[in-house]
């Protein structure tokens, strides 16, 4: 999820609105042969977390070929009389790091975990604090459109990607190429062998849980116990994975429209609020909206694709930080007004690199079927039918950018099976980036998991519900669900 980019420009919005020895010497006596070191280090701003990094293969089939670098964060468990093991923890994304959460463990991990479990995260392979993607083109240019409407926007749409992606091949190597999340799990089977430990945990949330099932497929018998929240199925076709998304992005959007005619803190309260989204947009597509600073002037397709992450948390969580469903009532009724750059893409000033790492590992994970202007407008006439407002836009089209990728796919979708791996899926709803279904169909590719629902919206629910987080907690201490299968807040 792109939750952490919208979280830097909320504060622009105002107030008014919101808002030990002994573990480090046994791991380095379990690692004495191994082909893996970690120099592990006081983290900044932290006298418990240890930080460090690790030489991998930029390639896993190519092990004495270039090497990158790898960010490691391990925070020892509290009570290690009592400690059960390692547990992973990859936030999402794909493209968010997993070492600042480790850092700031007390925000993100509950005192259980924290007791009981080293907790491990790595900034995934061209993230944060490991190698990055580099690359000679600018992600986005002015003129990119992510829903060409002629041959020539079509054409031009697809000579950007080609020349982007060659572009990151050339400055940042084999790396490019091998961003996919089978590359990623392997890093992280790297980390357990140098860290001397016999078995992992893993807690993922959204992205996070392709990396932990796709790891748990590679190395069953070192996975003890997983717990996988807001799932995503790697199986699906390309058309399937944006048809769901639109679907799924499109109703969070009519309860959000729900939500606001009747909630007070909704600024748009006793407005046709599905009217006022619609009519901004078409506004927008006739006349952009210029927002200084920004890459250019706010279209409707802009406003279209930056929904998605407004509608992501109903209320404020540790990941979304003040990220909610009244934030975005008032964002949309600034740019009513004329105020239009929490709609800019990317925001005024930001950078555009973070979508480098975004795009190296989706195009390293999906093969697009979309290869001719007629196939494109067919898919964005599926999108207008299943979503009349958003018209399909979602985090998953811009998988956009990998039309016309010029390498092979390293992990193309395919379904997993996985077996003697204890598992519990948890899953909201109503969760406007993952669809719900995703859940069931991970859940039929990993033997004897179970599936807890949360009744509700938001992305994720970990940091949302006590009841979600305390059956966390219980199934990675005993590998045991709840009687109960369902959240109810």
């Amino acid at each position: 999820m792109e939750i952490r980019r919208i979280r830097k420009v909320l504060a622009v919005l105002g107030s008014g609105l919101l808002f030990s020895t002994t573990f480090v010497s046994a791991a380095q006596s379990d690692t004495a042969t191994s082909p893996y070191h970690i120099d592990f280090k006081p983290c900044p701003g932290s006298t418990v977390v240890r930080c460090g990094t690790l030489q991998v293969p930029a390639d896993w089939s190519a092990p004495k070929g270039p090497k990158i670098t790898v960010a490691v964060a391990r925070r020892p468990a509290d009570d290690p009389a009592h400690r059960i093991g390692t547990l992973f923890y990859n936030p999402g994304g794909p493209g968010d790091g997993a070492v600042g959460n480790v850092v700031e463990a007390e925000t993100f991990f509950s005192a259980t975990l924290r007791a009981r479990f080293d907790i491990v995260g790595l900034d995934p392979r061209g993230v944060g604090a490991s190698t990055p993607i580099t690359c000679g083109v600018p992600a986005l240019t002015p003129d990119y459109g992510f829903f060409p409407r002629t041959q020539a926007e079509f054409d031009a749409m697809v000579a950007h990607n080609r020349a982007l992606a060659r572009s990151c091949r050339q400055q940042t190597g084999p790396l490019f190429v091998h961003a996919d999340t089978v590359s990623v799990a392997r890093d992280h089977e790297a980390v357990r062998i140098a860290l001397g430990v016999s078995k992992v945990n893993w807690l993922g949330l959204s992205y996070g849980t392709q990396v932990g099932a796709q790891y748990a497929q590679l190395f069953p018998k070192r996975t003890r116990a997983m717990v996988l929240d807001a799932a995503l199925d790697h199986s699906s076709p390309d058309v399937q994975l944006i048809a769901d998304a639109a679907k799924t992005v499109e109703e969070a959007f009519e309860r959000f429209a729900d939500w606001c005619d009747t909630a007070p803190d909704c600024v748009l309260r006793g407005q046709d609020v599905r009217a006022v989204y619609d009519n901004l947009v078409q506004s927008a597509d006739r006349n952009p909206i210029p927002v200084e600073g920004a890459l250019r002037p706010v279209t409707g397709d802009d406003i279209r694709m930056n929904t998605p992450n407004w509608l992501a948390a109903k209320t404020p969580n540790v990941l979304a930080g003040e990220l909610s469903w009244p934030v975005f009532s008032e964002v949309l009724r600034r740019a009513v007004a004329g105020d239009a750059q929490f709609f800019a893409f990317p925001p005024p000033g930001g950078p555009t690199d973070f979508l480098f790492s975004r795009i190296a590992n989706h195009c390293g994970d999906y093969v697009s079927d979309i290869h001719t202007f007629a196939e494109m407008q067919q898919r964005i006439e599926m999108g207008r039918q299943l979503a009349p407002h958003l018209q399909g836009a979602s985090e998953f089209w811009q998988g956009g950018l990998c039309i016309g990728y010029p390498f092979k796919v390293a992990n193309p979708q395919r379904s997993l099976n996985v077996k003697g791996v204890p598992t519990l899926i948890v899953h909201a709803t109503h969760d406007p980036s993952v669809s719900y279904q995703w859940a069931f169909g991970l859940a039929a590719q990993i033997r004897g998991s179970s599936v807890l629902s949360r009744l509700g919206d938001g992305h994720t629910s970990y940091y949302t519900s006590d009841c979600a987080r305390d059956a966390t907690d219980q199934f990675l201490l005993t590998k045991q669900s709840t009687p109960a299968p369902v959240c109810a807040t």
